[in-house]
């Protein structure tokens, strides 16, 4: 009876270090490798913001028409909580989310995969991503953004405000501003068709929510009757 205790006693206490073996492991691994900067990139023809932390990535969509926003906040290089990027060939759209459940039930209607995007932090808190959806748009609906002033913006603008989606461990830096360029407006839809002989998207000088009845990005749609 004396032998089994002394045999029990040391399983238990195996155990225990096993335990505290794996969670060091753990707690090490988080948040571990430095971190990187996650690029931000504005396509002023569909409204859809893109984050990436590949600089070829960011270059060849400049090159497209892309504008680049600067660093829009700093990830881990590597921690315990994956963003998964999606990509709707539908409409060419990018979603990224913390959520397997959220990815998985993308992934049954047709997005598809492409891997893990980014690292969440595990433990930094002080850096939160937050999540925006806006319901009437076709394209780019979804915006991600560490400004709770861009949040403030956009919820008044129609978008719903989701909460944090993941949390980084540094700060925005955005491109230095330029000098403002004159700016240009139009009184209605017949200016618009008039100067540029199309629809005007959000992003592009002149652009109004005041010429987009449907808040979908794309203003003056239907060339006016004359």
């Amino acid at each position: 009876m004396r032998g089994i205790k002394k045999a029990v006693a040391a399983l238990i206490a195996f155990a225990a270090m096993f335990t505290i073996a794996v969670t060091t492991t753990s707690v090490a691994e988080a948040d571990a490798g430095g971190s990187r900067d996650m690029y931000r990139m504005y396509n002023p023809h569909s409204g859809e913001h893109f984050y990436t932390s590949n600089s070829r990535e960011r270059d060849n969509l400049r090159r497209v028409g892309w504008r680049y926003e600067g660093i829009g906040w700093r990830a881990p290089a590597r921690s315990n909580a994956p963003v998964y990027r999606m990509y709707n060939p539908n409409t060419g759209d990018h979603h990224y989310t913390l959520n397997r459940a959220e990815r998985d039930k993308l992934r049954r209607v047709g997005w598809r995969y492409e891997g893990i995007g980014w690292y969440s932090s595990d433990s930094n808190r002080s850096y939160p991503l937050y999540r925006q959806f806006n319901p009437r748009a076709k394209h780019g609906t979804h915006n991600y953004t560490m400004s709770r002033n861009e949040v403030r913006t956009l919820v008044r603008a129609g978008w719903r405000d989701e909460g944090i989606a993941w949390y980084g461990v540094g700060g925005a830096s955005p491109v230095p501003s330029t000098p403002a360029k004159p700016s240009t407006h139009y009184k209605n839809c017949k200016e618009v068709w008039n100067a540029i002989g199309r629809p005007l998207h959000r992003g592009e000088p002149g652009y109004s929510t005041d010429l987009d009845s449907d808040h979908d990005g794309i203003a003056c749609e239907t060339r006016p009757k004359y």
